[in-house]
């Protein structure tokens, strides 16, 4: 029942809310998102909490990352975050420049996908099943944006 709620969820978060959008539209939003994001981690003070934020941000799309390159030909690893997770001693500072070259990383991967001229199936994460692109980069513009809420200025 759970994973049933997870997947439903999925739908009604990533999926449905992007569905008349391009790849090309989420790169936008992704950018400019990736941005605002930057700019503010790098103004954040120095403590344990942020860099526990800040990390498991990147992790999340260093993971979403590999996952998408999937549907570039990677195999398929079902395999959790942790090990994308920068360390949670680097500074916050270095972690902001970090996430900044990620959602770079994210960008290319995107844009490498929207020139392909193939037809694309979905790619599994692990709690929300199957996502297609759109999902996927949406998902990590929501996630991203949602975690940075937690930050502590």
């Amino acid at each position: 029942m759970t994973n049933f709620l997870y997947r439903f969820a999925a739908q009604l978060i990533f999926e449905r809310p992007i569905s008349r959008k391009t790849v090309g539209e989420l790169m936008e939003r992704l950018q400019k998102n990736g941005e605002q994001l930057h700019s503010r981690f790098a103004q954040l003070p120095e403590n344990d909490y942020n860099r526990r934020v800040l990390s498991h941000i990147i992790g999340i799309e260093r993971w979403g990352q590999r996952r998408l390159a999937v549907l570039l030909g990677e195999s398929l690893l079902l395999d959790e975050y942790d090990s994308y997770r920068p360390a949670r001693e680097v500074p916050v500072a270095e972690l902001a420049q970090l996430f900044a070259e990620t959602r770079h990383k994210t960008l290319e991967i995107a844009h490498e996908l929207e020139q392909s001229k193939k037809k694309f199936s979905k790619v599994p994460h692990n709690q929300y099943g199957e996502l297609t692109v759109r999902g996927w980069l949406n998902y990590l513009n929501v996630h991203a944006m949602g975690e940075s809420y937690k930050v502590k200025k």
